[in-house]
């Protein structure tokens, strides 16, 4: 009885990770298209534009921060 319930639980366990797992940068990007779009109001053809272009990564607005340009370096004069 003790095997089945540990086997149970450990089947509870493994099924939860596969869930977690099929999180992927393709979710995390129509999430935050998603987020944009609603925060534009953009509604009709301009939104299906709008997350054509978002999707495809031809779009900045997806939500992750932009890689900032490095600060030139002070010369010591």
């Amino acid at each position: 009885m003790r095997l089945s319930t540990s086997l149970a639980a450990l089947t509870l366990i493994l099924s939860a990770t596969s869930v977690v797992a099929a999180e992927n940068p393709q979710h995390e990007r129509m999430r935050n298209c998603n987020k944009t779009a609603k925060v534009k109001a953009l509604k009709g053809d301009a939104r299906k534009a709008f997350m054509k272009s978002c999707l495809s990564g031809k779009h900045h607005a997806t939500g992750t921060p932009a890689k900032a340009s490095p600060k030139p370096a002070k010369n010591a004069s």
